[in-house]
This record gives C-alpha cells, sequence and structure tokens, in this order.
C-alpha cells in the first residue's frame, strides 16, 4: 500500500466514525443559536439596563456595562492573533502567505486591519501555513469568527489538521475526491 492509499484508508475511517449527517444539521442548529447569543449577549445586556429604575441599579449597571465593552476590546483579534503566530513560528510573512496560497495584498490587508474579518478558507489555509496543532487551529478560526463543524468538509480539514499534513494543494486535492468544495473555491 503506497502513502495516497494509506492516507486515504485512514481519512475514510475518520470519516465513517466522525460524520453523521443528523448530528451535523444538529450541530448546524446549535452553531446558529451560539453565533446568535453571542451576537444578542451585549445587546440584551444594553436592554436589561434600560428597565432598571433606581439611580443605584443605574449606575451599577453603568459600570457592567463598561466592563463588558472593556472585555470585547481586550480580546486578541484575527490580525493580532496571525501576526503573533506569525512571529512565534519564525518564519517571515512571505513564506506564510505563499504556503497559504493566498495572495500579498490580502496578507497586508489582514495584517494592516486590525478587525479585518476574513472567509473561513482564508483562516484555514493561514492554519495550515502556520502548522497549527488542532487546538490552536480552533483558537484561531474562532478568533475569525468560525469554527470547524461535523460536516464532511470540515472534518477532512480536521483530519488533515490532527496529522499534521499542512499542504493546501493535497487537501484540495482530497476536498475534489471526496466530492467537496476546495478552498478558495466559493
Amino acid at each position: 500500500m503506497d502513502v495516497h492509499e494509506d492516507l486515504h484508508a485512514r481519512l475514510d475511517a475518520f470519516l465513517a466514525e466522525n460524520f453523521s449527517e443528523e448530528e451535523f444539521f444538529a450541530e448546524e442548529l446549535a452553531a446558529e443559536k451560539i453565533s446568535e447569543k453571542k451576537f444578542f449577549a451585549p445587546i440584551k445586556s444594553v436592554a436589561k439596563i434600560c428597565y432598571l429604575r433606581t439611580a443605584p441599579d443605574l449606575r451599577r449597571a453603568k459600570v457592567k456595562l463598561e466592563k463588558i465593552l472593556e472585555e470585547e476590546k481586550e480580546g486578541e483579534t484575527f490580525s493580532e492573533m496571525m501576526m503573533r503566530l506569525v512571529e512565534e513560528s519564525g518564519e517571515k510573512n512571505s513564506v506564510v502567505y505563499r504556503r497559504a496560497q493566498i495572495d500579498r495584498r490580502l496578507f497586508s490587508r489582514i495584517k494592516l486591519n486590525r478587525n479585518y474579518q476574513p472567509s473561513k478558507d482564508t483562516a484555514v489555509a493561514l492554519a495550515l501555513a502556520l502548522k497549527l496543532n488542532i487546538d490552536k487551529a480552533k483558537d484561531f478560526l474562532a478568533a475569525a469568527g468560525y469554527t470547524l463543524t461535523k460536516s464532511k468538509r470540515d472534518l477532512i480539514i480536521t483530519f488533515f489538521i490532527e496529522n499534521e499534513i499542512f499542504d493546501t494543494a493535497l487537501l484540495n486535492d482530497y476536498l475534489y475526491e471526496y466530492k467537496q468544495p476546495l478552498l478558495f473555491s466559493r
């Protein structure tokens, strides 16, 4: 059995063990609710403050709201995390964006815009290029507002990261073989 056949067999076993359409759809629904909570949580906190009636309650609520807003500011953005991880890797920027198969201009946009919101494919490609382990990759994707789901495509990506196969071209080959959208094809 050659390397390709071995990898294919391991990936088939991984998908058979982890992919369930019912579980995938249930997870997608839960993810929508979580993102909705994350988006509306600060708004609900503000709404609660509006219903308070006494001056001491309003002062306490104002302090609480200021803390919530300060915590939102303190979190590391995707751009900041990317640059920190590039620095920690010891690689040059050019090596990272070439390995991720993204354009230098896109990399610069992400680097210079603290609040840049990349596509999921860009975040995945950068996670691969930075050779992140699965936990760091999940944190990196979360900083961009994404997660790896139980979809067949995301399971293939997870398999590659867990097995330290950081080749985006090879990942695209396998995505194609399993009839999944390629990175950057959307």
